[in-house]
């Protein structure tokens, strides 16, 4: 016969429990390290996006910053087309289409690493530590470029003009039906949680809409290209 494993001791056991509550309390704190973790992340992106937004504005308004004289004095024996500010956020996309368009062979799509490098055949400069990673991350966010179907290859967008004005359109829909009056079992808090997610998205698609427009619109009414080759990095 088998003897029977032996019953823990009640020492074992408020010593179990014990370590059960550490560990909880540890989970806890771990959990809320990382919410913490990522509110901030929420709002280093805001920020950035906000960075951006006021670069794009200035450039608008006052035109590219222009470079330090120490700067203009080392490019001074360069050719002319390099004298130029080094570009900054919404300033990259919207150079990198520019110079994508303007290309002889016409390509709808490129290797990131061959984009940079056109663009600085261009004359352009990209301001950071990495440019090519900040080239990367711009390029990602351009309202008129997608990810192509090979591994780092993207390629123009020519219908998110169209696709964000009936993105735009669906919002505004959307934020019209829940403008009425409530009924009396309306939840209001998810209506004005719903009103104020709506307002933020109408706000970001009109960016976007801007954006796009503003490079792709003549070139979109003109009519789509062809089918180009796809050009690899070299």
């Amino acid at each position: 016969m088998v003897p029977p494993a032996p019953t823990p001791s009640a020492r074992l056991v408020r010593a179990a429990a014990a370590e059960r509550a550490e560990l909880g309390r540890h989970r806890e704190r771990l959990l809320s390290a990382r919410e913490s973790l990522r509110a901030e992340l929420r709002a280093i992106e805001a920020s950035l996006r906000e960075l951006d937004e006021r670069d794009a504005l200035l450039d608008r308004v006052a035109g590219p910053p222009a470079p330090p004289a120490a700067a203009v004095a080392i490019e001074g024996a360069r050719p002319a087309s390099r004298e130029r500010a080094p570009l900054r956020g919404p300033a990259i996309r919207r150079a990198a289409v520019e110079v994508l368009l303007a290309q002889p062979e016409a390509p709808q799509a490129l290797h990131y690493r061959a984009w940079f490098d056109a663009l600085e055949a261009a004359g352009y400069e990209v301001a950071g530590k990495d440019p090519l990673a900040v080239f990367l991350t711009q390029l990602s966010r351009s309202p008129v470029v997608r990810r192509g179907t090979q591994s780092g290859v993207y390629e123009l967008d020519p219908g998110a003009p169209r696709r964000l004005r009936d993105r735009l359109d669906a919002l505004h829909a959307e934020l019209r039906g829940i403008a009425g009056t409530p009924s009396a079992t309306a939840d209001l808090t998810a209506i004005r949680g719903r009103r104020a997610a709506l307002t933020t998205q109408i706000t970001q698609v009109e960016k976007a809409l801007e954006e796009a427009e503003a490079l792709l619109g003549p070139r979109v009414a003109a009519g789509p290209a062809g089918p180009a080759p796809v050009a690899a990095a070299g």
